[in-house]
C-alpha cells in the first residue's frame, strides 16, 4: 500500500559549505575538522549531545590508538582523537580499560591502545570542541532525504521540532553510521545478512554502587558499564530496530541477576542497574561502494596506500573465530574509501566506508573512526573552499593539512 504525499513548499533552514549528518565519533570529528579549516559548517544530530555509540549506546571504551599487542611502538591515531582523550584525562574522565595492553605515559602525550571514558565528560568535551570550532549545531534533528541535481548532491531534507526543512551545502559528509544519506542519494552499497559473519547488536547498561568489586568490565568512578543482552541483528528498518530494542531491554534485569549470581560481591555492596542507554549498540549495517574497497589482505598484510588518510592497527575481532591481532603496526585507509561511486559532493565517514567485512572489524573501533572523521571533515572543507568536487581533490594537499593538524599518516 502506498500513499501519495501532497507536494508543498518547505522552508530553507540554511546554506553551508559543509553539512555533517550524524554526531557520533566520526561525525563530531568531521565537524571539528571542517570548522577548524574555515569552512562554514553545520552538524545535525538526533540526540541532544554528541558521541553516538560512545554515549547514546554507552559503549564507553575507545579502542585503537595503537596495536593492542607488539609491534605497538607507533601510535597510529593522533590528531583530534588524541586531543579528546587528553582533555578527558585533565578532567579525570578516564577509567580502567578491561583490555590487556601495554600502558603508555599519557603525561608525555603517548596514548595506550584503549581507554574507558566517562560519557558525561565526553559529552561536555566534544560539545565544547565542536562549538569552539565555529560549527553550527542542530540537535534533535533527523536526516530525511537528499536534494539532487543529476549525480550531484546539493543538500538534504531534515525533520525537527521546527518542521520539515531544506539545507543546502557544497559538500555533505555522511556520518550517519548506516550510510543513510548515501543510500538515499543512490550510491550502491552492500550489507551482510544475519546468516553471514556479521557482528550482532547488543545493549549496554550501567551498574553503579560497585564499591571495590572488579569483574572485568569498563569501569569509571563507582560504576561499570557491562555488555548486556543481544545477539540481535540491526537493520535499516524502523520496525526491526524497534524489535531489537524491545527484545534486549526486556532481558536487562534477568541479565543483571545472572551477573549478581556470578559475582556475589556485587550483591554484598548493593550494586544496582543505574542506567540503560537511549539506543541499542548497532554494530554494522550498510557498507558504501567507494572508489576503492578495503580487503582482508590489505588489513592482514599491513598494506600502504599513496592516498592514505588514516591508519587502523586494531585486531579483526570476530570473522576468523578468534581475536586476530595484526602482526604489524597498522594498515592504511585510502581516501578513495571515503569517496562514493556515482554521486558527487558527498563524502562518507565512519563505519560505513567502503570495506569488506574483515578490515571493517578492525577500523570500526572508535579511535580509527575519529581519524577517518578528521580526514573526511578536512577533505570536505578543502573541497568546498577550493570549489572542487571531493572526487578530484588533490590528496597530497589533504595529507599535508592533516599532518599539520596533528594526524598520524606514517607517510613514506
Amino acid at each position: 500500500m502506498k500513499y501519495l504525499e501532497p507536494s508543498k513548499e518547505i522552508d530553507v533552514f540554511g546554506e553551508y559549505d559543509v553539512i555533517v549528518v550524524g554526531g557520533g565519533v566520526a561525525g563530531l570529528t568531521s565537524a571539528i575538522a571542517s570548522g577548524r579549516n574555515n569552512a562554514k559548517t553545520l552538524i545535525i544530530e538526533r540526540f541532544g549531545y554528541f558521541g553516538g555509540t560512545a554515549t547514546a549506546s554507552l559503549m564507553i571504551n575507545i579502542n585503537g590508538f595503537r596495536n593492542q599487542v607488539e609491534p605497538d611502538s607507533t601510535q597510529t591515531v593522533k590528531g583530534i582523537a588524541q586531543e579528546i582523550i587528553i582533555e578527558l584525562y585533565k578532567m579525570k574522565g578516564l577509567g580502567k580499560s578491561p583490555y590487556p595492553q601495554k600502558e603508555y605515559d599519557i603525561e608525555k602525550g603517548e596514548l595506550s591502545y584503549s581507554y574507558c571514558i566517562d560519557p558525561e565528560k565526553f559529552k561536555y568535551i566534544t560539545l565544547k570542541l565542536v562549538y569552539e570550532a565555529g560549527v553550527d549545531i542542530l540537535f534533535h534533528t533527523y536526516f530525511s532525504d537528499v536534494i539532487k541535481n543529476g549525480n550531484e548532491l546539493k543538500g538534504i531534507i531534515v525533520e525537527n521540532k521546527s518542521g520539515r526543512g531544506a539545507l543546502f551545502a557544497k559538500v555533505v559528509v555522511d556520518a550517519s553510521g548506516d550510510g543513510d544519506v548515501s543510500a538515499r542519494a543512490g550510491v550502491p552499497f552492500w550489507q551482510a545478512s544475519s546468516d553471514d559473519k556479521a557482528l550482532k547488536d547488543n545493549i549496554m547498561y550501567k551498574i553503579s554502587g560497585i564499591g571495590n568489586a572488579d569483574f572485568g568490565n569498563c569501569r569509571y568512578d563507582d560504576s561499570s558499564v557491562v555488555w548486556g543482552p543481544g545477539g540481535v541483528w540491526g537493520q535499516n528498518n524502523a520496525w526491526e530496530i524497534s524489535k531489537a530494542e524491545i527484545k534486549t531491554r526486556l532481558q536487562i534485569f534477568e541479565h543483571f541477576n545472572s551477573i549478581l549470581e556470578k559475582n556475589p560481591q556485587l550483591k554484598q555492596v548493593g550494586a544496582y542497574v543505574a542506567e540503560t542507554p537511549p539506543m541499542i549498540g548497532i554494530r554494522q549495517t550498510r557498507f558504501i561502494e567507494g572508489e576503492y574497497k578495503l580487503t582482508a589482505d590489505d588489513a592482514i598484510t599491513g598494506r600502504r596506500f599513496d592516498d592514505v588518510i588514516a591508519i587502523s592497527s586494531c585486531p579483526i575481532i570476530s570473522y576468523y573465530g578468534y581475536r586476530r591481532y595484526l602482526e604489524h603496526e597498522g594498515y592504511d585507509i585510502p581516501y578513495r574509501c571515503l569517496v562514493p561511486k556515482d554521486i558527487d559532493n558527498l563524502l562518507v565517514s565512519g563505519r560505513c566506508i567502503s570495506s569488506e567485512q574483515q578490515p571493517y572489524e578492525s577500523h570500526r573501533a572508535m579511535a580509527p573512526m575519529m581519524a577517518i572523521g578528521q580526514a573526511s571533515g578536512t577533505a570536505a572543507a578543502l573541497s568546498a573552499k577550493n570549489d572542487v568536487k571531493p572526487r578530484y581533490l588533490d590528496v597530497s594537499v589533504l595529507q599535508d593539512t592533516l599532518i599539520q593538524q596533528g594526524a598520524e599518516l606514517r607517510k613514506r
